[in-house]
């Protein structure tokens, strides 16, 4: 008998392919761009992330702060033997933003050429890590090969008190095509973690609306006080079920594979609408 258990993650930016993201300019919610000797956060509208420190994890050296892309950037060595284990990873809160964006900058020693090839992958709260999509990217000995540049964060990091981000290396090959050394030098700057404001009537009406049972083998109930309608869909955006009803919406999620889905839901009579984020396991 499958085993399907549903956990939703409140979440109010919307899916690209449901609905465009603003284009208005977006607040820096968390950075690091390393201005002296020190791994802490350096900038950003949530004063609770300034006590956030970059880290290494999978058995890289002790971070160091050398020359970066403006002033310094953190740098560390030993990522031989690291393919899918070594990286770099941070961690924050987005709580009261939306529709966010990632920004780095990776570099490479010239004389010590670090790892080449990398992936970010995001974790909300104590999820699963996970592939952030289109986010393999190589490195070189400068710093214009390994920038990812307002990169579009999954929904459900929107909103959440605790995500973390890691650029985990995906290959032993250093940047100039040898394996790697003990001394192979990678270094990363110019963190940026952006987002749009949550919008007060989204907010209201995500604390108002009801989903359960959570967790949930067969079947997840919506309800809400005024008419709705609410839209399944899968992560590539496409529709899998639709209702629209006076106060309640029950979905059969008995056939549904293993994934990520998004669940948005309407105020047919004012039109806000949120999404939220349903993982069947």
């Amino acid at each position: 008998m499958k085993i399907a258990r549903i956990t939703i993650f409140m979440a109010v930016s919307l899916l690209m392919s449901i609905t465009p993201l603003q284009t208005l300019a977006q607040d820096t919610i968390v950075q690091w761009t390393f201005p002296g000797e020190s791994g802490l956060a350096d900038g950003g509208v949530i004063a609770s992330n300034l006590d956030r420190e970059i880290e290494t994890a999978g058995g890289t050296s002790v971070i160091q702060f050398k020359n970066g892309s403006t002033t310094k950037a953190a740098q560390a060595t030993e990522w031989q033997e690291g393919a899918n284990e070594k990286k770099w990873k941070v961690e924050f809160a987005t709580t009261g933003y939306t529709n966010l964006s990632l920004s780095s900058k990776l570099s490479s020693g010239g004389q010590n050429p670090g790892p080449r090839d990398f992936k970010v992958q995001y974790k909300v709260g104590d999820g699963s890590w996970t592939d952030l999509e289109e986010s393999n990217f190589q490195v070189a000995n400068d710093w214009e090969t390994g920038v990812l540049t307002d990169l579009t964060l999954p929904l459900s990091c929107g909103n959440e008190p605790l995500v973390k981000i890691r650029w985990i290396m995906t290959s032993d090959t250093a940047t100039d095509g040898s394996l790697l050394g003990e001394n192979g030098i990678c270094k990363i700057d110019d963190i940026y973690i952006k987002g749009d404001i949550l919008d007060a009537q989204d907010e209201n009406l995500a604390n108002i609306i009801k989903i359960f049972p959570n967790p949930s083998k067969d079947f997840v109930q919506i309800q809400y006080g005024s008419s709705l309608e609410a839209s399944l869909f899968d992560l590539s955006g496409k529709l899998i079920q639709k209702k629209q009803s006076q106060g309640s919406v029950t979905f059969d999620i008995r056939t549904l594979d293993p994934a990520l889905y998004i669940l948005k839901i309407e105020d047919t009579q004012t039109k806000v609408s949120i999404n939220k984020q349903i993982i069947i396991q």
